[in-house]
């Protein structure tokens, strides 16, 4: 039973990721590298108040959540303004520094070996454990962050976002300002990363530079094109799939196998007939960017 909560508690967080990715790529096509960055800046901001500094677990979340916001807008004023190859050259760059930071400023982050001990929320004296409690209270956080989101796809705002992404010269000929728009979606994109990085330091009370890297951005993009963007179901599918589909061979042992690399394979088998055979996603619909 822990391990099927935990799968879902996973499920959760890189749903709540990917629906904020979804945000940037789906909805206004910024091809962004810096969502893990976001997502550990929230779990170290949070870390850092909650073990450091004492805060409340509330307070702390607010602040990774603003926090995280704040960086991203004003990473965005600078570098969407580059465009084309020098503004995903430029995202990859902040990436760099993010993780070089975290290993580096040991006084603050306990460099490559993480913080350790980050509390779990409480609620009037009653303190949340594992299990169905901290399930229970990432659901409702992502469930917001998903409402936040399926109300903006139904808002006026959404054909302004899709006229940016479809054609920016017809958005600005429809007087939408393009670039301040963009900073707006991605300063609230970086914002909600952030918030589920606060989530993963609640849930695993262990941060460490190791969970925010290339490998993490990579694996968010897979799950969004696998599931589909521009789509709410897609948020969840591609998650699913990419947290599931490799536990099946968990259960598989033997002496002649190497279970690890035929887990692997697979993974890439699955990427590769889902981009030839279903290009928009499993849950895709028409719109938005393809791979």
């Amino acid at each position: 039973m822990d391990y099927a909560l935990h799968l879902i508690a996973m499920l959760l967080i890189y749903s709540s990721l990917v629906v904020s990715l979804d945000l940037m790529i789906g909805h206004t096509g910024i091809l962004s590298f810096a969502h893990a960055s976001f997502y550990g800046i929230g779990a170290y901001v949070t870390a850092i108040l909650t073990v450091y500094a004492g805060v409340n677990w509330f307070p702390a979340m607010i602040l990774a959540f603003a926090i995280g916001g704040i960086i991203a807008g004003a990473i965005a004023v600078p570098t969407l303004k580059l465009g084309g190859d020098y503004f995903i050259l430029a995202l990859f760059g902040f990436t760099l520094i993010v993780t070089s930071l975290i290993l580096n400023m040991e006084w603050l982050t306990n460099g490559p070996f993480g913080i350790r001990g980050v509390p779990r929320p409480s609620f009037f004296g009653y303190q949340v454990q594992s299990g169905f409690g901290m399930l229970s209270f990432i659901a409702v956080v992502v469930g917001f962050i998903f409402f936040v989101h399926w109300r903006f796809a139904r808002s006026p705002m959404k054909s302004m976002l899709h006229a940016i992404r479809d054609d920016e010269s017809v958005a600005l000929s429809l007087g939408i300002n393009v670039v301040r728009t963009r900073i707006v979606i991605f300063a609230m994109s970086g914002a909600f990363a952030a918030l589920s990085g606060a989530l993963a330091a609640f849930y695993f009370r262990f941060v460490t530079a190791d969970s925010y890297g290339l490998e993490t951005i990579i694996l968010l993009w897979a799950m969004l094109f696998v599931g589909g963007n521009c789509s709410i179901a897609g948020c969840i599918v591609g998650p699913a799939v990419l947290v599931l589909f490799p536990e099946i061979f968990r259960f598989v042992g033997s002496k002649n196998l190497d279970i690890a690399h035929i887990q692997t394979g697979m993974y890439g088998l699955l990427l590769v007939l889902l981009m030839l055979f279903r290009p928009q996603g499993i849950a895709g619909g028409k719109s938005g960017i393809r791979t």
